[in-house]
């Protein structure tokens, strides 16, 4: 694998910088910048949320469908930007169970920014699934 995927609602990043991050179902205590080799998990993970919230994605075979409660649907209009970096840093992230997600604790250049205007927009060019509850 020679890119990974880092998704976020801010536009214009040329160096990702490690952050930690409040991941209840990894319980990941470092700070690091988590990247994909799925460009649809970098947009699924681009805006922000909780499963508290009742927002949730799965992945089957490679296909990402994320799960929103229509109370929150307005989130997806957010623009966000997919950064295209380069895995050599990167590990798999072990304590993440999809086995989509990798890590690493330094700053990472970015390569490319592929911009979207809104999460809906994403979901449907890397060909996704949203679906309101």
């Amino acid at each position: 694998m020679e890119y990974l995927y880092h998704g976020s609602t801010v536009s214009g990043i040329k160096v990702l910088e490690p952050h930690k991050r409040f991941t209840p179902a990894a319980k990941i205590e470092y700070a690091a910048i988590y990247a994909s080799s799925l460009p649809l998990i970098a947009a699924a993970h681009a805006f922000p949320w909780t499963s508290d919230e009742g927002i949730d994605f799965t992945i089957n075979d490679g296909t990402v469908v994320l799960s929103v409660p229509m109370i929150l649907k307005d989130r997806l209009n957010q623009p966000i930007s997919i950064y295209k970096v380069s895995a050599e840093k990167f590990r798999l992230t072990t304590e993440e169970e999809t086995g989509y997600t990798w890590d690493t604790e330094e700053s990472i250049e970015v390569l490319e920014e592929i911009l979207y205007s809104s999460v809906n927009q994403a979901f449907r060019k890397l060909g996704g699934t949203i679906t309101l509850i």
